[in-house]
């Protein structure tokens, strides 16, 4: 197997057979008579059904308004929604959101459309171009701490409203850092874009993924950003930070910063990834995962393998017996072989789900072994071309959707037989046979353990759900947790409260 290659943002499809998805290619507005109607309403849905708990889930998957509609039971179950009772909820209140879709709602356009005065053109947008973290088309100035003075002493009121509006739009008023975003014994702050603080001006960005910088506009102005080289050129891209507030971090060196040493090191998550080492002078070191999967290679480390861990910040995405998946490159096996068992019919079309950020080793590892390009989109390609990928890597990459039979595309587009038929239907001149791969640890099974993957078939579409995970298994977590042996553990994710903690902790050290 060749050497480890992981994600990259995927933006909306461009292929004309893809317009039919709706969606806005690079997230920005076109600049004529267009009126954007800004309005996001998928995650307030989610908590007026007192389900706010799921609202990362839906971010991760890219559920936006018109996929909310198209969810099924089995969707649900799918992404990880998978105690009856909220599932139940769920599938009730999407039952009445379907049977009310025909009547007028006062909210207008329930999802963000940009519509051209001049000939109606609607197109649906990213989920990650809807949240306050996402590049959003409002400019927000920065204040000096003079200017916010001046303005109080001549008009309190409107300051002290100014400054509460500001912080409302910045999410941040009410709103306490969680401890997995803050490193004790530093003035440090990771991922925690959401909860911007004038007292704090180091910001840690573990990687480019929706759920670790929101909050993150181009307007930022808190100090500096701290993050991979990959990281800088996607949030320079993608929101607009200028390079002047971006400190980029070298891995598997040690620098130090405000007097604090801090050591980074490959998350073997997506590209630009990075766990992150801080040894603050109360030597009481805090190891922080960001998203990551425990590989070999980290084990070899040596500053991991001498350095006593005080604290462990994890990434507890599958921290439940259940999700025992197979290693990566069992997975990406078993996509090789199904589509060379798959591959009889010459009008075959392959697809492989990708998130906004993910799963770019498996159709490279694909395009590889079996020698065939991958049809990508030229938004895709963009991001891809900010990934620092060798030349013998971006060949197999083409613009040219007649070249190659093996598509990407986003990853709840293959969600469902409903909507692979509609992508069936755009392509019936040239395929009569869609195969569709659906990568997440999500469609793990537990009923066949470790197993590499399910065969669905409905006429002329096959759906194989593989669990291709970029977070660790739960054996993997344990593993890892054994392996660093910290004092204490502070998960990062699905953690509610001291329960939901004291529940994770004890599955690791079990």
């Amino acid at each position: 197997m060749s050497a480890l290659i992981k994600a990259a943002a995927v933006p909306p499809h461009d292929s004309t057979a893809y317009h039919c998805l709706g969606q806005v290619l690079d997230g920005s507005p076109r600049q004529s008579s267009r009126k954007v109607v800004a309005a996001f309403p998928v995650l307030e849905w989610l908590r007026n059904q007192g389900l706010a708990k799921y609202e990362e889930i839906f971010v991760r998957e890219e559920i936006d308004w018109d996929t909310l509609k198209w969810l099924t039971e089995e969707d649900l179950c799918s992404i990880g929604v998978t105690a009856l009772g909220p599932r139940k909820k769920l599938v009730h209140a999407l039952a009445e959101l379907k049977r009310d879709e025909g009547n007028p709602v006062e909210t207008p356009d329930i999802q963000n459309v940009v519509v051209d005065e001049r000939n109606k053109l609607a197109t649906n947008k990213l989920i990650t171009d809807y949240f306050p973290g996402s590049v959003g088309r409002r400019k927000r100035d920065c204040i000096s701490a003079k200017e916010q003075k001046e303005t109080l002493k001549s008009h309190p009121s409107s300051a002290s409203r100014s400054q509460q509006k500001k912080n409302r739009i910045n999410g941040v008023k009410h709103k306490t850092v969680p401890t997995w975003c803050c490193i004790p014994g530093t003035p440090f702050r990771v991922d925690a874009f959401k909860y911007l603080r004038r007292e704090c001006s180091h910001w840690f960005l573990t990687h480019f993924h929706m759920d670790h910088y929101q909050g993150l506009t181009r307007s930022f102005c808190h100090g500096k950003i701290y993050c991979s080289s990959i990281t800088a050129k996607l949030v320079n891209m993608k929101l607009g930070i200028s390079w002047d507030k971006l400190q980029v971090l070298p891995l598997n060196q040690k620098i130090n910063i405000a007097g604090i040493a801090v050591t980074c090191f490959d998350a073997n998550h997506c590209p630009g990834a990075i766990i992150i080492l801080f040894e603050p002078p109360n030597n009481k070191a805090v190891l922080h995962t960001g998203d990551f999967r425990f590989s070999e290679d980290m084990s070899k480390i040596p500053i991991l393998q001498t350095c006593p861990i005080h604290t462990l910040i994890l990434d507890t995405t599958y921290c439940d017996p259940q999700y025992d998946f197979p290693k990566q490159e069992a997975v990406i096996q078993f996509v090789i072989e199904a589509i060379q068992a798959e591959a009889f019919n010459p009008k075959t079309l392959f697809l492989i789900g990708s998130y906004t950020i993910g799963k770019e080793r498996l159709f490279l590892e694909v395009a590889r072994v079996l020698r065939k390009k991958v049809y990508v989109s030229a938004a895709k390609l963009r991001l891809l071309e900010c990934l620092e990928f060798p030349k013998e890597d971006a060949q197999w990459f083409t613009l040219n959707e007649h070249e190659s039979h093996i598509h990407v595309v986003p990853m709840w587009t293959l969600a469902s037989f409903k909507r692979l038929k509609y992508i069936a239907n755009q392509y019936a001149g040239r395929f009569n046979l869609i195969v569709a791969f659906s990568p997440t640890g999500w469609t793990f099974s537990k009923g066949k353990k470790k197993s590499p993957g399910r065969r669905w078939q409905q006429g002329t579409i096959i759906r194989y759900e593989v669990p291709y995970s970029e977070h660790c298994s739960f054996s993997e977590l344990r593993d890892f947790v054994k392996f660093i042996s910290p004092a204490n553990i502070i998960p990062s994710v699905n953690n509610h409260g001291p329960e939901s903690t004291r529940t994770m902790v004890s599955h690791l050290l079990a």
